[in-house]
């Protein structure tokens, strides 16, 4: 009797103590005081069940191999009580689990089936006392004898064998429950990162089917994604984030249960990069109830995994597949295919729409990769770059000149500062071009030019009916004092300021400069020029002879022409065309404004008056490829100078000829740019 009474003793003060860890483990908050707690208790369970936790030779020959996946052993199942926010997680977690079925379920046990329960039932023990047998009822189901063994002499030890319903030696991955038992809960934590090995998917695939309506598998979700690890071209570490995997969770269990695999499955676009080695990188999150997750690097079983030193292809796709069987793990292969661009609406670079589809084409052209682009694109690309007031020649040579998308988006933050709302109008409109919701942009009949009339339009009539007539037969106009003398003088004083030059010396005059293009000056952005821009008069002419108000405004250069010297030649550029010499000829337009007072002898603009009116049927006569057509005996066309005084705006239908003339005065000629045309393509 008294050693019955010291064996009870014994028993009762054990079970306290567990019931001490537990209620302990609940309210712990981090690893390291999980592990202060876990240590002695996991000490007094390997003396209890004999277990050896690090035996001096340990070849882990114990382990099962099932046709999904690899059953570990009994030493390497108590291995894993060792990692301490595991346990806390998990364990805070189904006790969560259980209180809420309770509460739903109070009138009867709520039945538990804990499949790969290893040596200590881990992950449920600690639990036991703190709920009667009325309460929960545990079928406890491991693959080796020896385990269930383990467990069995706890269960006994602690006087816990009346919340256990039974105990079952089985592959979870094919047993089947002898009776109709339908599980309120089913607990199985057999699985490594990335779900490689072990057989977590088909165990859930398979006991799913034994849940009660409303029933939790535990752990409710196991999501895997991928990332890139590169280096950027300042050597900079970066991660950019593919996309998941896929997840484990009841539905998924369902699925493949019901024979889809389909979720298994999928693709991955890489992002641009510099080309390099790169890293492929794997993460498991893990939600084992509720609020109880394990994110990554916080336990074992949520450690990345690497792929070190892989070249891919910028922009490529890699496929995967998850593959069951013997040794579940992923597959990953590059697909050698055209690389998939993304849509103009995403808006991962600077919230601007179409901008990051745009940086993506360049660098794929740099590279001579081909892909597949919308009919009238580069429309859209132009667009984007006048609406940012990038202009379309400086925005191409960045994207062409930066190799790393951070120094491109440096590039548009410094040139463009724009605005939340300015960038929200542009989206806007380049929303509205790329769906195709403006009108298809068609020649304006000659006859025609005051009758077109386009939805939510109404430009303003600042040009006279001479003016338009004149316009209409000739091919151009001259708007007077568009810009003041003040605007003129300032925009002059910027472009001496550029050159280095004065304007009283014309030793000065010639100085080469890396911005110069024979008389362009590659001068785009200025307080001064972005001014003389925005007066409303030069948009309202542009407006009206176009006869619709969805105009974007290039952002162009201007140009220094100074006069002839014996050392110094006019070096163009002559007359041509900035059009495509084919059919059908799309109406357009061209402009510039003098900023200095322009007689005929000074370098003035020159075209052939009239030719817009001739230009389709000298197509169809020609008969040649564009580049012959550009190249024609000029002194044989009636070519005509035309003077303006400073501040005057000329514009020309862009099917004129038309050019730059030599400076045979005494003064610089200067121009600026200007031009605008419509949205739609």
């Amino acid at each position: 009797m008294l050693q019955s009474s010291e064996r009870e003793l014994e028993q009762s003060v054990n079970v306290v103590a567990l019931t001490q860890f537990a209620n302990a483990l609940l309210l712990s908050t981090s690893a390291g005081e999980s592990k202060r707690l876990i240590d002695p208790i996991l000490e007094q369970l390997c003396q209890i069940t004999a277990v050896e936790l690090h035996p001096e030779y340990f070849l882990d020959t114990e382990a099962s191999i099932t046709p999904f996946g690899k059953a570990v052993s009994l030493t390497t199942a108590a291995q894993c009580a060792e990692d301490p926010e595991r346990g806390r997680v998990f364990i805070q977690g189904i006790y969560q689990a259980i209180q809420d079925k309770l509460v739903l379920n109070p009138q009867r046990p709520i039945q538990i089936l804990y499949a790969g329960t290893g040596p200590f039932a881990w992950l449920l023990l600690p639990l036991l006392p703190l709920f009667s047998a009325s309460q929960i009822q545990v079928t406890l189901l491991d693959i080796h004898p020896a385990s269930l063994d383990k467990v069995t002499k706890l269960i006994e030890h602690f006087d816990l064998a009346d919340r256990v319903a039974t105990y079952v030696c089985a592959d979870a991955t094919v047993w089947q429950p002898e009776a109709a038992v339908k599980f309120d809960m089913i607990v199985s934590e057999t699985m490594k990162h990335l779900l490689q090995q072990e057989p977590q998917v088909q165990i859930f695939s398979h006991l799913q089917a034994y849940l009660a309506d409303g029933g939790v598998l535990i752990p409710q979700n196991i999501e895997l994604d991928a990332w890139l690890e590169y280096r950027t071209v300042q050597d900079l570490a970066e991660t950019h984030y593919l996309g998941p995997l896929f997840a484990l969770n009841l539905q998924t269990a369902r699925l493949l249960a019901d024979g889809d695999r389909s979720f298994l499955a999928g693709t991955l676009l890489l992002p641009d990069f510099s080309p390099s080695a790169v890293t492929l990188k794997f993460t498991t999150f893990i939600q084992v109830y509720g609020h109880s997750t394990l994110s990554e690097n916080q336990s074992q079983l949520t450690l990345p995994r690497y792929r070190r030193e892989h070249w891919l292809k910028p922009l490529s796709t890699l496929s995967f597949r998850y593959e069951q069987g013997a040794h579940p793990d992923f597959v990953f292969d590059v697909i050698e295919q055209k690389p998939v661009l993304v849509s103009s609406d995403d808006l991962s670079c600077l919230g601007i729409y179409h901008l990051q589809r745009l940086w993506q084409k360049i660098q794929l052209r740099k590279r001579g990769e081909s892909f597949t682009e919308l009919a009238n694109e580069w429309h859209l690309d132009k667009t984007l770059l006048d609406l940012c007031g990038i202009g379309l020649e400086p925005g191409l040579r960045a994207l062409y000149q930066n190799d790393h998308q951070s120094a491109f988006v440096a590039y548009i933050q410094q040139i463009a500062k724009l605005t939340a709302a300015d960038i929200a109008g542009i989206n806007q409109q380049l929303s509205t071009i790329s769906h195709g919701l403006t009108l298809s942009l068609t020649m304006p009949e000659v006859d025609d030019l005051n009758s077109i009339e386009v939805e939510d339009s109404n430009p303003a009539a600042v040009l006279s009916e001479s003016q338009l007539n004149f316009w209409r037969g000739e091919g151009y106009l001259v708007i007077q004092h568009v810009l003041t003398a003040e605007q003129c003088a300032a925009t002059r004083d910027f472009i001496w300021q550029q050159l280095g030059a004065n304007e009283q010396d014309p030793a000065t005059w010639y100085r080469a400069h890396e911005f110069m293009q024979k008389i362009m000056l590659q001068l785009f952005r200025h307080p001064q020029l972005d001014a003389n821009r925005q007066v409303p008069k030069i948009r309202q002419v542009f407006e009206q002879l176009w006869q619709r108000t969805d105009l974007v405004m290039t952002t162009d250069r201007v140009s220094f022409n100074p006069p002839e010297t014996p050392t110094w030649r006019f070096p163009g550029p002559d007359m041509h065309w900035d059009m495509p010499l084919q059919q059908p000829v799309e109406f357009g337009t061209q402009g510039l404004i003098y900023l200095t007072d322009t007689s005929v002898d000074q370098g003035a603009f020159c075209c052939v008056p009239g030719f817009h009116l001739k230009i389709e049927e000298w197509l169809r006569s020609s008969n040649k490829p564009d580049i012959e057509l550009q190249q024609q005996d000029w002194s044989k066309w009636p070519i005509k100078p035309i003077a303006a005084n400073a501040g005057d705006l000329i514009i020309w239908h862009h099917a004129l000829p038309h050019g730059a003339s030599p400076n045979r005065a005494k003064l610089p000629r200067m121009v600026q740019y200007i031009n605008f045309y419509s949205m739609a393509c």
